[in-house]
């Protein structure tokens, strides 16, 4: 999001071309984040949002008060919400009904200035409906971390937009994940072992 409201690729063209230019920024502060999906990624993103000063907006599949989302709405809310966005997150699981669920309809009916963050799994996007709103300016850009075919072929489309910030499937690499990992599985191993509820716990039933 502050790479897209500072315009940062913009100024590293003019830097690497020595060039000083006229510049402009645009705060967040006060722009509204539509996140989908509110499990993990989702709450986290809200929490450094609201830190900024913005308006957040959710949906769920079970729509219930979350902390710092200022509106949480069922995914069947959807229409109205893509026009309300300045930026839109993905963090919802790929299931069925969230398969291509960001698609024409969608970049229709957002603004032309709105900016789609994907950080949730390849296939939730609808890249043909993307590659249409880009070619069209229909929206601002995309920071993609997902894609449909992974690795992304070097020949591919996305790797060619200046307004297309591509990131290799790494959101949730960080240094010390894997510790991280072990640690929750140690605890939950703890809890397993004393009859308590187990955190993180996967459905198999929901997908997720």
């Amino acid at each position: 999001m502050l790479s897209f409201s500072l315009g940062l690729r913009g100024f590293a063209r003019e830097q690497a071309a020595r060039n000083w230019t006229a510049g402009k920024v645009e705060p967040i502060q006060g722009k509204t984040l539509l996140i989908l999906g509110l499990g993990k990624t989702g709450q986290a993103a809200a929490t450094r949002a609201k830190a900024f000063g913005m308006t957040t907006l959710g949906v769920r599949a079970n729509p219930k008060a979350t902390d710092h989302i200022d509106e949480v709405h069922a995914m069947a809310d959807l229409p109205r919400l893509w026009g309300r966005a300045d930026f839109i997150l993905c963090a919802v699981p790929l299931l069925e009904s969230t398969r291509g669920i960001v698609g024409s309809e969608a970049f229709a009916a957002m603004k032309p200035s709105a900016v789609l963050i994907d950080v949730s799994r390849g296939g939730v996007v609808d890249e043909a409906a993307l590659f249409a709103a880009l070619d069209a300016d229909r929206i601002k850009g995309a920071a993609l971390d997902v894609f449909a075919t992974e690795p992304l072929p070097p020949a591919h489309p996305l790797w060619g937009y200046d307004n297309v910030i591509v990131t290799p499937h790494c959101s949730s690499v960080y240094d010390g994940w894997d510790v991280k990992s072990a640690r929750m599985f140690a605890d939950n191993l703890a809890r397993y072992r004393r009859g308590e509820p187990l955190a993180n716990v996967v459905d198999p039933r929901r997908g997720y």
